[in-house]
C-alpha cells in the first residue's frame, strides 16, 4: 500500500529525477504514474550510475535494479552514492552476510530482510554524507538532556 507523498512538490520531484534516468538510458520496468501528490511504485534497470537517481536519495517509492558479476563488484556499487542510509542483503551463508555487512558504508545492514526493516529501540541513521547523527531511544534522550560536568577539588 502506497499513500501519497509528504507534498505535491515532493512528487514532481520524484517523476521529474526519474524522467531524467530514461533519458539517460534507463529502462522502465513499471510504476512511474503520478496522480497529485501520488506516485506509483517505480522499478527501473540500466540506470546510469552518473545520474541522480543513481547518486542522490529519491525519498519516493522508486527501487533501481542493477545486475552484478559478484559480491565484490555488488558492493562496490552499493558504495559508490554518498547517501547511504541502510542496505539489505539476501544469502544462506552467514560468512558471506557478515563479510558484506563489514564492507557495505551504509548506517545498517539488514541481512535476509528488506533495506527500510526498523524498529524504534535500534539506532537508525545514516553513512558518509547522509549521516547526520542518530535517531532511536539513546539519541532521543541525549538530544532532550544537557550535559553538565562539575569538578570539586577538596580543600581539606
Amino acid at each position: 500500500d502506497i499513500g501519497p507523498m509528504i507534498s505535491l512538490q515532493a512528487a514532481q520531484n520524484a517523476q521529474k529525477v526519474v524522467d531524467e534516468a530514461l533519458q539517460q538510458g534507463a529502462r522502465l520496468l513499471c510504476g512511474h504514474q503520478r496522480r497529485g501528490s501520488c506516485y506509483a511504485a517505480t522499478v527501473l534497470e540500466n540506470v546510469d550510475h552518473g545520474s541522480r537517481l543513481w547518486q542522490d536519495e529519491v525519498f519516493a517509492p522508486v527501487v533501481v535494479l542493477q545486475a552484478f558479476d559478484d559480491l565484490d563488484q555488488a558492493i562496490a556499487l552499493a558504495n559508490q552514492p554518498e547517501y547511504s542510509l541502510h542496505a539489505g542483503i539476501f544469502t544462506n551463508d552467514l560468512r558471506t552476510a557478515m563479510d558484506a555487512a563489514r564492507r557495505i558504508e551504509a548506517g545498517g545492514v539488514m541481512i535476509n530482510d528488506s533495506s527500510d526493516y526498523r524498529f524504534d529501540a535500534m539506532p537508525f541513521g545514516g553513512f558518509k554524507y547522509g549521516s547526520l547523527g542518530r535517531e532511536g531511544v539513546r539519541f532521543a534522550y541525549e538530544e532532550m538532556t544537557q550535559p553538565k560536568v562539575v569538578c570539586l577539588n577538596s580543600l581539606s
